[in-house]
């Protein structure tokens, strides 16, 4: 069985992108490319579709 990621770990993959960074990529300011947000609480860790309806982590124009 594989290991989990701990709560920290899974949150992570939110990415460190900084706002500058995201925009010269063109990128979604809210979830920095990827489309979903990872959000864990109480060992429950979920995906989240992005809020902004962005194209697949690309920002809207």
């Amino acid at each position: 069985m594989p290991q989990s990621m701990t709560d920290q770990d899974w949150e992570a993959q939110n990415g460190s992108l900084s706002p500058e960074q995201v925009q010269a990529r063109s990128l979604c300011w809210c979830c920095r490319g990827n489309g979903v947000l990872f959000t864990a609480f109480g060992g429950v860790q979920r995906r989240v579709p992005c809020p902004e309806k962005c194209d697949n982590g690309k920002a809207r124009r």
